[in-house]
């Protein structure tokens, strides 16, 4: 009954000069269609086209930073003295109690090719995988031309808090292709890393 109903259709189109549609044709459109709506909600679902308004330094925040921030302590700045820190942090945690751990990721950044006049923000996490609260007290850097910000002096465990350093290529005379090397020092109540070291490099252009 269906193979007959289907043929009186095929010769009324054939009378109006019309094709009949074969079923491969028929599957083939359907199978576009859905390709066209999966690429659709691909884009336009989840932001993945140029209509997402994620800045691209917040997605690379997120992904390189899974560890929770910090919310105790307060922000602690730090510039250039002629010393490193001398003096450890008092009082450290006894032995045989819980202790934090200090992590600074990554512990050296290669900025690459700096412009003698630029300024360039270089951004570590300083995560505490220890059992105690971690406290910052002091931070200094190698040069006048770099300033640190962190942005919690005491971090919890398994948190983190963020540390911006700025590098101020303008601040020298720096001669082309000449290798900058900075550091941050940062004093913390980690008995095993009283002075935790964060460093980055650069070639002036």
């Amino acid at each position: 009954m269906g193979h007959k109903n289907r043929e009186r259709r095929e010769l009324k189109m054939q009378r109006k000069g019309q094709k009949p549609r074969s079923r491969s044709s028929v599957r083939f459109l359907v199978v576009s269609v859905i390709a066209i709506g999966v690429v659709a909600g691909l884009v336009f679902g989840y932001g993945w086209g140029p209509a997402s308004s994620v800045p691209e330094e917040h997605i690379a925040a997120q992904e390189g930073n899974p560890v929770p921030l910090s919310t105790r302590g307060k922000p602690i700045s730090g510039g250039h003295e002629m010393n490193v820190p001398s003096q450890t942090y008092k009082p450290l945690p006894p032995k045989g109690t819980p202790q934090p751990d200090i992590t600074v990721t990554p512990s050296n950044r290669n900025l690459g090719s700096v412009g003698n006049k630029d300024v360039v923000n270089v951004h570590y996490s300083v995560v505490n995988q220890g059992n105690q609260d971690l406290v910052v007290d002091k931070m200094v850097t190698s040069c006048p031309c770099t300033t640190a910000e962190l942005s919690n002096n005491v971090i919890p465990p398994g948190t983190r808090g963020d540390l911006q350093v700025r590098f101020d290529a303008g601040f020298h005379k720096l001669e082309h292709g000449e290798q900058v090397v900075r550091l941050v020092w940062l004093r913390t109540n980690d008995p095993d890393t009283p002075i935790a070291v964060a460093r980055f490099t650069a070639t002036i252009q």
